[in-house]
Formats: structure tokens, C-alpha cells, sequence
């Protein structure tokens, strides 16, 4: 099969599609800054109890750290691929592909995670509402047509779609936190939930926080999958990260502070117990009659976060697919937009949601999926910051720093062991139990497809990096 040419129409995304803050909606939007609040902390909560907050405060500072590495990369080299593109500059063909093995396998995760859902999200608020008992899966096959529609009509249009919803979610609630603060919490306002001795586990409940924090981030590295399509990329795009991980990652502590408070510490029990701690909060401060505006926000929050995310992960499989790593008909686009890949990563995200929902619960797979998806990015930010000092010793001699290019990678890559650590031990209950071993054996798997490669298709191995628009600056 003849190799397709490199830049071709036939390969190449619209260019200057949308602006740099597009891009910084896009990856906002993804962030889900009510759905992850609504779902996730809980989950953080498990581990790091009253110093929730804190934990979410190191995931902060580790995410800017990240960001800091990507823009540094951005600066040099514009890419559908993000780490898979960054770090074959950085650390060559072979370590390129895992990274971005390991990114298709964490961003496959978005669709059925999400899908799976807001199709229960939108099951029990028809029935709680309306008394009609609507399956949840037909929830989600809608949601995959609606997505997939508003995708397949290009970048710009999610962008705007994503902008309406955003503004929608953040508001809604940042004006709850504001309400529970603004009342002194249950028993008076402290900076105790950011003394880290109130962990739930020690320095394991803060890796449990610190991971589920780092999944609340997760969606702002997806602002350097648009560097094909963002007008001015060596510049839009560290301002969309830092804008992504500032903005938002303040709303985040916030909402953390206003969770501890919400409860008080004298009830720390009651908290890390409850599945759904904005439904209480939201009842207890603004009344039982306003459940249901909540229950809407995060509904326009999955909606938003499964737009965005689809969008970053079709554009990874779109990458590689046109390098030939996957059939090279994902790497095709028309009039300028991947929709072989789009109709694929759809496809494949119902399948997964519609099984994976079956065996153990639509919310049993969201969390499943979420906690592949943490911990693959983590090792992923970790091998960035890592290729970031090899690429700029390497090919950027010159403007080399010991600060920019050493010391903070080093510092956020140590940091990252902390969730691992917490995912690791105490072992977690089953299915996520399975999930390292999954990541091992995925991660084993590409090193065993790309020996087959390098020995059958040499010429796509050499031909890595050298992509339309993968070129460093």
C-alpha cells in the first residue's frame, strides 16, 4: 500500500480553525468542572477526607507544572498527536509510540466513561422528576448521535457549543459554593481542611485525593491536540493551558474548601460516606427544591466534557492513523475534519459503555474507565516533563533552562509518584484492583507492536514525527 503523502488535503486538519480561546474553551470544557465536582469528589474525598482541599491544591500545582512542560513543547512544535508527537522529539521513534499507545488507551476511556454516565444521570432524573423509567442506555445511544452530529460539524462549532455550556456550569456552581461559604460551612470557617494532617489515610489518602484531584484537571492538556487548527499556535496554546489550568483549577479548590466546610469536621464520617455529597449540600443550603437545577448543571457539564473530549481523542487516533500506526483510513479527513476516525472513536465508545455498563453498572464503568484514564495520563505527564529536558539538551542546546527544563519537570515527575502510590496501596476494591495490571499489559502489548512494525513496515517507524505540522518550530 502506497504511503500517502505527507500534507496531502486528504490528511490534513482545517487550518486556523478556531482561536486561542477556543482553544482554552475546548480544554476547559473538557476539564468538566461540574461533573467532576459532582462526581469525583466523593472519591477524592475517600482518601484525603477534611484535607480534601489540599489534595486538590497539590493536583493544582502539579497540573501547572505539566502545563508548564507541554507549553515548552508547544512553543517548538504544533500537533494533533500531544505527547505522542512530543515525545518521539524528545525521546526518539520507540519511546514516541508508547506515549502514544498509552494516550490512545487513556483517551478511549472519555467516550464510555461518559457515555455510560449521562445516560444513568439522565435515567434518574426522568424518573425522580417525570415517574417515566426510561433505560439508561437509550439515554446514551442519543447522547452518541447529538455528539457525534455537532463533532462531525467541525472544531469551531464545539467550540461555540462548548463556550454555552461552560459559562452554564461554572456559574451554577460557583454560586452554591459561594452560598455554603458565605454561611460559615456547619461549624465556621477554618483553614483546616488544608492542614494535610487531616487525611483520611496519611500520605496514601493524599495520593487517593491527589489522583482523583489530577482526573478533575484532566482535559486541559487537550489544548495541544488542536495545534494544527488553532491560528498563532506557538502562542495560543501555552495561553489556552495556563488559562485551562489557572482558571479552572482555582474553581476546584474552592469547591473543595466549600465540601469540607459544607459537612464540618466534627462530621468527617458522613462525608467520605456519601455518595453524593453536592445532593446533600445542595439540599441542606439552598433547599430540596432546587436539587433538580443541580442535577441539570451536571447533565449540561457531562454534555460539554463528552463534546471536548471525543474531540481530543479522535484527533490522537487521527494522528495515528495517518503516521500508519492504525489503519490508515482514521488518518483521512474531508473538507478538512477527521470523520472516519470521529464515526470510529463513536462507535467503539457506545460498544464499551453498552457492555462495560451491562457487567457492572453505568456508574460501576464510569468509574472504572475514569481510573484507566487518571492513571494513564499521570504516567503520560510524567514521561513529558521527562522528554522535555532531553528535547530542549538535545535540539535546543541554546535556549536550554535549568529552571524551565530541568528543576520544575524533575519536581512535577516526583510529585506524580504520589497517586500512583495511592492507587497501588491500600489495594483498591474490585474492578479497580485490575486497572495497573491492565495499563502494565496494555503498555506491553505496544511494545510488541511496534517490534512487528519496526521489522515489516520500517518506513512508517522513520517516518514518525514528520507529519504535516509535527515539525518543530
Amino acid at each position: 500500500m502506497a504511503r500517502m503523502r505527507v500534507g496531502s488535503e486528504s490528511n490534513r486538519l482545517r487550518k486556523d480553525a478556531i482561536g486561542g480561546l477556543g482553544a482554552a474553551v475546548l480544554a476547559m470544557a473538557f476539564m468538566g468542572p461540574a461533573t467532576s465536582v459532582f462526581f469525583n469528589t466523593s472519591l477524592a474525598a475517600a482518601g484525603a477526607g477534611y484535607a480534601l482541599p489540599f489534595s486538590i491544591l497539590l493536583a493544582l500545582i502539579v497540573c501547572a507544572l505539566v502545563a508548564s512542560a507541554i507549553t515548552e513543547f508547544a512553543r517548538k512544535i504544533s500537533s494533533a498527536g500531544f505527547a505522542y508527537t512530543f515525545n518521539t522529539h524528545g525521546f526518539g521513534k520507540q519511546g514516541g509510540f508508547i506515549s502514544g499507545w498509552l494516550l490512545v488507551l487513556s483517551y478511549a476511556m472519555v467516550g464510555p466513561m461518559l457515555f455510560a454516565g449521562i445516560g444513568a444521570f439522565s435515567s434518574d432524573f426522568v424518573e425522580s422528576q417525570f415517574k417515566i423509567g426510561v433505560p439508561w442506555w437509550i439515554f446514551s445511544a442519543l447522547f452518541v448521535a447529538i455528539i457525534w452530529g455537532i463533532a462531525a460539524s467541525g472544531i469551531n462549532r464545539s467550540a461555540q457549543t462548548a463556550l454555552i455550556f461552560l459559562v452554564l456550569e461554572v456559574g451554577v456552581m460557583a454560586a452554591l459554593f459561594v452560598t455554603i461559604v458565605g454561611a460559615g460551612g456547619a461549624e465556621g470557617l477554618s483553614a483546616a481542611p488544608f492542614n494535610p494532617a487531616n487525611s483520611l489515610h496519611s500520605v496514601s489518602g493524599l495520593g487517593i485525593g491527589m489522583l482523583w484531584g489530577i482526573l478533575f484537571f484532566i482535559g486541559f492538556e487537550s489544548a495541544a491536540t488542536l495545534g494544527e487548527e488553532t491560528q498563532n499556535a506557538h502562542r495560543s496554546i501555552p495561553i489556552a493551558l495556563f488559562a485551562a489550568v489557572g482558571v479552572i483549577g482555582v474553581y476546584y479548590v474552592f469547591s473543595g474548601y466549600a465540601a469540607a466546610i459544607g459537612f464540618g469536621q466534627g462530621s468527617v464520617g458522613e462525608f467520605v460516606g456519601d455518595d453524593t455529597p453536592w445532593s446533600t449540600l445542595t439540599e441542606r443550603y439552598w433547599g430540596q427544591g432546587f436539587l433538580w437545577v443541580i442535577t441539570l448543571t451536571v447533565l449540561n457539564s457531562i454534555f460539554a466534557n463528552l463534546l471536548t473530549g471525543c474531540n481530543a481523542a479522535v484527533r490522537v487516533i487521527f494522528a495515528m492513523g495517518r503516521e500508519g500506526f492504525f489503519p490508515r483510513a482514521l488518518g483521512r479527513t474531508s473538507s478538512g475534519k477527521p470523520l472516519v476516525a470521529l464515526g470510529a472513536y463513536m462507535i467503539f465508545s457506545l460498544l464499551l459503555a453498552l457492555v462495560g455498563g451491562a457487567l457492572i453498572g453505568p456508574f460501576g464503568i464510569y468509574g472504572f474507565c475514569g481510573t484507566i484514564l487518571g492513571l494513564g495520563l499521570v504516567i503520560i505527564y510524567i514521561l513529558i516533563n521527562l522528554a522535555l529536558i532531553r528535547f530542549y539538551r538535545r535540539e535546543h542546546p541554546e535556549e536550554f533552562s535549568i529552571l524551565r527544563h530541568a528543576i520544575l519537570p524533575l519536581i512535577a515527575s516526583l510529585l506524580l509518584l504520589l497517586p500512583i502510590y495511592g492507587l497501588v496501596y491500600p489495594v483498591p476494591a474490585f474492578p479497580n484492583n485490575l486497572v495497573p495490571y491492565i495499563v502494565i499489559v496494555w503498555i506491553a502489548l505496544g511494545f510488541v507492536y511496534l517490534a512487528v512494525v519496526s521489522r515489516r513496515r520500517p518506513e512508517t517507524l522513520d517516518a514518525m514525527g514528520r507529519v504535516w505540522g509535527d515539525e518543530p518550530a
